[in-house]
């Protein structure tokens, strides 16, 4: 029940933080059924063989759709590369570390073979974040396709983007300015049953918290010894959510 609510609104994300409505202009779930109906399955099975030799890349999917779509959009913007006169989103420090891109690139290769021209990179991401889901072992769910490639991409747009140090009144503040309410703010924070979280994200509360506390208070004490177990080895060194990274 909870994972069924959480993916019903990752597809409700999809949908306000693209901006687009439902009709003959707008994203449909048959988007490309005439002009490239064997687009799904291209993406279905390049995730899938991606995921058999890198289980990890699963959670690198949702996040890399996540970190597209709080920005300007679903635009596929954070494929965009730097140019000299221009940083993009890809090289903001929040995106250093997102991962497969090499994914998309495949399955937008192999796409262009059948219908060139056709399959935005956009609607790309977000199918591939959505056959990672399933076959991570989350649910079946689809999404509306016809989004359209942004051309614009910032890094200071990046600032958009909610950062680890956020509290729960700051998180549920700036999701309600996408549109989301707390609940729904929280039911979206499942999706860390995938993947881990690097020390740099969180070490600031293990010590020196404030002028009063060492620790965060707020942090369980048992769990705080466990994170400044796993920290000792260094900024990069990786926590895991729950005991299973790859699935949910």
């Amino acid at each position: 029940m909870v994972m069924s609510y959480l993916f019903s609104l990752i597809l409700v994300m999809d949908i306000i933080v693209s901006g687009w409505s439902f009709g003959v202009d707008g994203l449909s779930m048959n988007y490309y059924i005439m002009n490239c109906p064997f687009a799904e399955g291209i993406i279905k099975n390049t995730v899938n063989m991606a995921l058999q030799s890198d289980p990890t890349l699963a959670a690198g999917l949702v996040r890399m759709h996540f970190h597209d779509c709080f920005v300007e959009g679903c635009d596929g913007s954070v494929l965009i590369d730097s140019t000299k006169g221009n940083t993009a989103e890809k090289d903001s420090p929040a995106n250093l570390s997102l991962r497969g891109y090499e994914i998309i690139d495949k399955a937008k290769e192999e796409i262009e073979k059948q219908c060139p021209g056709v399959v935005s990179c956009a609607d790309i991401v977000a199918m591939a974040a959505r056959d990672a889901v399933f076959f991570a072992g989350g649910p079946v769910y689809d999404i509306p396709k016809g989004r359209k490639d942004g051309r614009r991409s910032k890094i200071e747009d990046t600032m958009k983007l909610p950062s680890p140090t956020l509290n729960s009144s700051e998180l549920i503040r700036m999701f309600g300015q996408r549109g989301f309410t707390a609940q729904e703010m929280v039911a979206l924070s499942g999706a860390h049953t995938l993947g881990v979280a690097r020390c740099s994200s969180f070490k600031h509360r293990l010590s020196n918290f404030d002028t009063t506390n060492n620790v965060d208070p707020t942090l369980d004490t048992q769990f705080a010894k466990t994170l400044s177990k796993t920290c000792s080895r260094g900024d990069n060194a990786e926590q895991t959510f729950d005991s299973t990274r790859k699935q949910f």
